[in-house]
């Protein structure tokens, strides 16, 4: 029974009840890191002739390239699909509406399957390019400031 003019809360035997949980959660915490403290035991080595281990390509690479070869081939769906809508005639919004759901669901597809590993393979096509041109144009430069 709260004393008169003291809000419940704030009663001698709710901040008792408030300590009894503390204690008992801190006592459930230091009981479940003992559980946890006990060392368990490694499982024994296997010969280095049975690892073999097989190169996920999915995470090899680089994510900002999967990113802009995604955003690509999204762009390129949008592309056609407003190609085909103004060709077909629809209005302004029915366009954009097509065009936008179009980006959306190629975004999206270029995730599972199929299309995961054509991105894997196209970033890798980027990477090489990429690094192709810009050896190509650095041995450019340098021949052409030498002459």
């Amino acid at each position: 029974m709260p004393a008169h003019g003291r809000p419940a809360f704030a009663s001698d035997d709710w901040m008792l009840e408030q300590q009894l949980r503390a204690e008992l959660e801190a006592e459930a915490w230091r009981r479940l890191r003992s559980e946890l403290a006990v060392v368990q035991p490694l499982p024994a080595p296997s010969s280095p002739a049975a690892i073999v281990t097989e190169i996920d390509h999915h995470n090899a690479g680089s994510a900002i390239l999967k990113a802009l070869v995604r955003f690509m081939l999204a762009a390129f769906a949008a592309y056609l699909v407003w190609l085909a809508g103004v060709d077909g005639r629809l209005g302004a919004f029915e366009i954009w509406l097509a065009t936008g759901s179009a980006f959306t669901v190629a975004l999206a597809l270029s995730m599972f399957g199929f299309a995961r590993n054509f991105v894997h393979l196209a970033a890798e096509t980027v990477r090489w390019t990429l690094l192709l041109g810009l050896g190509f144009g650095v041995t450019w430069l340098a021949f052409s400031w030498a002459g």
